[in-house]
């Protein structure tokens, strides 16, 4: 009989006050954990993190946390509950990785997830160096794509280093509903209608997505483009774009935000969903919209290219020419395909069958640095 598989799951940043509301607000890691459980029936979860109160600890349907002080008292506390694997979020808790370095057992493997954080600065690069000799591998959507590679390029990870392909998340909201008609209802005009979910801000190129609708026209002459936004840094730019596309920014609609709860009638609506992000940590409302059947026509970005894999149509950031012809090849796919990509490749089962295969090599492994 396999041994049980024991994970130390690490959550750095420091809590202040009810640890355990802040456990409930983490949704994905509980999410992550029932998901786990579900997939397989001996893996034993030990959660760790700091709280600025001391130490408080409790058990939750099989998984024990514990909240400590200090780094020190953490890296103690882990290395007391003897790990098989440490999964650590984040990349950058380089004290608390100095820490558990010199705890536990060079045997026991340190594995990294890539929740979206930049590369570091110049300033603070050596420091990472010198704790990445006792990182055994880590995770990233779009690993397999070149999502590690700007850290890599700056000495943050090893060349040497394993990666692992993971999906950070499946979607938190309910499944669509088996007739759609039962879903809250959301009109959005157009043929097909365009969803573009995001912030007004560079680093989502919302003039892109401008740009590649107004190029998009003479093939979509019945298309419309919907931009649900939160942040509005760029609104006057936005709207001074949909202005100047004159007869054709009539069929751009800016929206205001939504609760989250009110997404799965929008992606129900929709035709297609628009990203003309030029970065992403993973791109969360992508794997909530694929679901509901919302054709991607996407920015060629590793996470993207992840996500999407052959069910999607790519294009390079910032060309809204190449947008435009993917905002019509994606028009022209068929919706169910693109359901079941999801229920393939996105699925909670997905996610938490990855992350088990991941730990099992882990602790079957030695280290390849």
């Amino acid at each position: 009989m396999t041994a049980p598989l024991r994970v130390a799951v690490v959550m750095p940043p420091v809590v202040t006050g009810d640890a355990r509301v802040a456990v409930a607000s983490w949704t994905t890691l509980t999410r992550t954990l029932a998901e786990v459980h579900a997939v397989s029936d001996d893996v034993e979860f030990h959660v760790f993190g700091r709280h600025g109160a001391g130490p408080e600890a409790w058990a939750d349907h099989g998984d024990l946390y514990l909240f400590t002080g200090s780094d020190i008292a953490l890296a103690g506390a882990v290395a007391s509950s003897t790990p098989d694997v440490v999964h650590v979020h984040g990349l950058f808790a380089n004290r608390l990785l100095r820490e558990l370095g010199r705890e536990l057992p060079r045997r026991v493997p340190i594995v990294l997830q890539h929740h979206g954080e930049p590369v570091p600065s110049r300033r603070t690069r050596l420091a990472h160096r010198v704790v990445r000799r006792g990182v055994d591998g880590y995770l990233f959507t779009g690993a397999n794509h070149g999502q590690a590679q700007p850290f890599i390029d700056a000495g943050v990870i090893s060349r040497k280093a394993r990666l692992f392909e993971q999906l950070e998340a499946g979607s938190l909201l309910p499944a669509p509903a088996a007739d759609p008609a039962a879903e809250p209802p959301v009109d959005l005009a157009g043929s097909p209608s365009i969803l573009w979910v995001g912030r007004l801000i560079e680093g989502k190129a919302p003039l892109v997505a401008l740009d590649a609708f107004a190029a998009a026209v003479d093939r979509l002459p019945a298309a419309h483009l919907h931009l649900l936004a939160t942040d509005r840094t760029m609104e006057a730019e936005v709207r001074a774009r949909i202005a100047a596309l004159g007869p054709h920014g009539e069929r751009v609609h800016l929206h205001d935000p939504v609760p989250h709860a009110e997404m799965p009638a929008w992606y129900g609506a929709a035709d297609v969903y628009l990203s003309t992000s030029v970065r992403e940590g993973s791109n969360y409302s992508l794997i909530e919209a694929i679901p509901f059947g919302c054709r991607p026509a996407v920015t060629a970005i590793p996470p993207h290219r992840a996500i999407v894999g052959d069910a999607g149509c790519l294009f390079p950031v910032g060309d809204a020419q190449a947008a435009a012809g993917a905002l019509a090849a994606a028009a022209a796919q068929s919706r169910d395909e693109v359901v079941a990509h999801s229920r393939q490749r996105l699925s909670w089962p997905a996610v938490a069958t990855s992350l088990v295969a991941t730990w099992r090599f882990l602790r079957s492994q030695p280290s390849s640095i």
